[in-house]
């Protein structure tokens, strides 16, 4: 699991917001050494020699997945739980990009902390049980910092503060 850091910002009535920051990746030293490995690696296995095409394609392959992954690789996550309104969940990438969804507090029946056991490990995370319209039916899980895996602690300081701007506040 990867090393992060959880802020808290809470705005009294008007709602709560957690913000989930990854570490950063040096893209230029990461290219670096990836095209020093490349070249290292060409050169020693002689493919200079053959075709210089088979050296360029090599380099460009490696390239194209360092775009991808820099592509893929998230640099923030957000929740904001807006009392009477619901949750917004925003998630920015490394190339600037932001995915952001809204569910609607209509369409919340509970969030939940949930559990994940595998054959090596007990991992928890936070869930949104989304529920139909027309009934009180659970009609999809939808996932809380699903890049993250916060430890369990800070999982239950977002779940107090989901249950008290959201939950409680609807059963009054």
């Amino acid at each position: 699991m990867a090393v992060f850091k959880l802020y808290h910002k809470d705005m009294g009535r008007k709602g709560s917001e957690f913000i989930v920051s990854h570490p950063s990746i040096k893209s230029k030293t990461v290219f670096g050494i990836l095209l020093s490995l490349t070249l290292l690696a060409s050169f020693s296995m002689g493919l200079h020699l053959l075709d210089k095409n088979i050296l360029a394609s090599t380099t460009l392959v490696l390239f194209s997945s360092l775009v991808v992954r820099m592509y893929l690789k998230i640099t923030t996550e957000k929740v904001l739980f807006l009392p009477s309104l619901g949750v917004q969940v925003e998630t920015t990438y490394f190339l600037g990009h932001t995915v952001t969804y809204f569910i609607d507090i209509s369409h919340i029946k509970d969030i939940v902390i949930n559990e994940a056991i595998t054959m090596h490990s007990v991992m928890y995370y936070l869930v949104v049980l989304r529920k139909e319209e027309q009934s009180d039916n659970i009609q999809q899980l939808y996932p809380l910092f699903s890049h993250s895996w916060p430890r369990l602690t800070d999982l239950k300081q977002v779940y107090r503060a989901a249950q008290e701007k959201l939950i409680i506040p609807r059963d009054l």
